[in-house]
């Protein structure tokens, strides 16, 4: 709730306490409890024979070593300083404006970034929202990837489920008339039902020993609003954008061709499998697509317009270099901390963030090791894998769809070389072999830089 406050809070002095009170919620207990952490993950990783805790994380993962990520992270940052530093000024000249003082703290990045998106975006989210019925944006998404992919999606009726909201499709080659698998869809809240949204592999496809195919089941879980009075539910733009993800998480595991089921889960290496959602997140974004899955509530004939299309485009690139710059700071954070023993992690933040955050110093009295989560559970020395998906989907679209976003040639080559491999083969080589190049940055960045100020 603090950060929420931090983004309204339209006195400097306020928005500095609410800061600080943030930033020390975990306190020194917190801090000493990463660092004991730390300690015995190193200590695990000497026994396994490696030199430290990254470098044992890693090796299974697409980078393999922790030099490697540093390398990375470092390139990121650099490459989006110039973006950074535009980005920074803006804000600046609009607290001059507002309060009459150029000097600029962490404190204010929060309030002024959305003060700037209020005077660059043109966009009421209210008014979005009514132009994405529950059912319609269900029933354009799976319009999409049938188009998109060569699938045909049969909706079995009359079968027994675990609640009467719950759908049933088949899928199918849509050329070859082959059954690929099966996809639940339960996406209505209900009480006492899992409250993520998220994709559950219920069964793996594989070659059995007869020679015939298991084929794979998957179910698409969600709290969507259900309909009142007859009244059509209206979703926010980014559970639009959250259920599109998951979905592609459902067609992943359906397009899977590996032999074993070993290979054939959701459970890719982990730098790779947010890779095809992270693409296929891009046609939330594009007019084209957008339109498929919209309608005015009241009209559904009356789509969203293009321009609204693009301010959701512009508002998701907006500060893009400042917000990346604050994640490659906590993934640095991250990998030092695991490549390296005995580190004062409050001491290496207070040294790290100007030079990664364009100067601004740390907040004076804050201890950001207190309250980052994922370094001490869950993404221990892998807090890099988001951006490094990130810039591989970049890259993919970029290349691949940007300029023919239903070109459906694209789409089953993408689903037969990217997807069907499952964990059969390499992640980078899957990439390569589909690019038909080594992977790069620079779409990435120029996909930030694009909508920028």
């Amino acid at each position: 709730m603090s950060l929420r406050f931090l983004s309204i809070a339209r006195v400097g002095s306020t928005r500095k306490q609410i800061a600080v009170a943030y930033g020390q919620k975990g306190g020194n207990q917190n801090v000493a409890i990463l660092e004991k952490l730390v300690q015995i993950r190193h200590r695990l990783a000497r026994l396994l024979g490696y030199s430290n805790y990254s470098d044992f994380a890693i090796e299974p993962r697409m980078p393999m070593t922790s030099r490697k990520v540093l390398e990375f992270l470092e390139e990121m940052s650099e490459q989006l300083s110039d973006l950074a530093n535009r980005e920074l000024t803006v804000l600046k000249e609009l607290k001059m404006k507002e309060e009459g003082d150029a000097q600029f703290g962490m404190e204010d990045l929060l309030y002024y970034m959305k003060r700037g998106e209020q005077h660059k975006v043109d966009l009421d989210i209210g008014e979005i929202k009514r132009y994405f019925p529950v059912k319609l944006v269900i029933s354009g998404m799976l319009k999409m990837f049938q188009d998109l992919f060569a699938l045909r999606f049969e909706e079995i009726k009359d079968v027994e489920v675990w609640h009467d909201t719950v759908r049933l499709f088949s899928v199918w080659d849509a050329s070859s008339s082959d059954l690929l698998g099966y996809f639940f869809l339960d996406i209505f809240s209900r009480e006492g039902k899992y409250d993520h949204t998220c994709v559950v592999a219920l069964q793996n496809g594989c070659m059995c020993s007869n020679g015939s195919r298991k084929v794979p089941v998957a179910v698409l879980l969600s709290q969507c609003p259900k309909e009142f009075d007859g009244n059509s539910a209206l979703l926010r733009f980014p559970e639009v954008v959250r259920i599109f993800h998951e979905f592609s998480h459902v067609v992943h595991h359906i397009s899977n061709r590996a032999t074993f089921s070993r290979f054939s889960s959701l459970r890719l290496e982990g730098d790779f499998a947010e890779i095809p959602s992270l693409l296929l997140e891009n046609w939330c974004y594009e007019s084209i697509s957008l339109k498929m899955m919209s309608g005015f509530y009241q009209d559904i004939t009356k789509s969203v317009s293009t321009e609204a299309c693009q301010s959701l485009k512009r508002r998701r690139d907006m500060f893009a270099g400042l917000k990346l710059k604050q994640e490659i700071l906590l993934c640095l954070v991250d990998q030092i901390i695991h490549t390296s023993e005995n580190v004062d992690i409050d001491e290496l933040i207070k040294d790290l963030h100007p030079k990664v955050i364009l100067g601004i110093p740390l907040l004076e009295g804050t201890s950001p090791a207190s309250c980052f989560p994922r370094i001490a559970v869950g993404y221990d020395a892998v807090c890099y894998s988001y951006i490094w998906s990130e810039v591989f989907a970049a890259d993919l679209f970029a290349t691949k769809f940007k300029d023919d976003l239903l070109n459906q040639h694209a789409g089953l080559r993408f689903r037969n070389k990217v997807l069907a491999p499952g964990g059969s083969k390499g992640p980078l080589e899957i990439i390569t072999d589909y690019l038909g190049r080594e992977p790069s940055l620079q779409p990435f960045i120029q996909s930030r830089t694009r909508n920028a100020l």
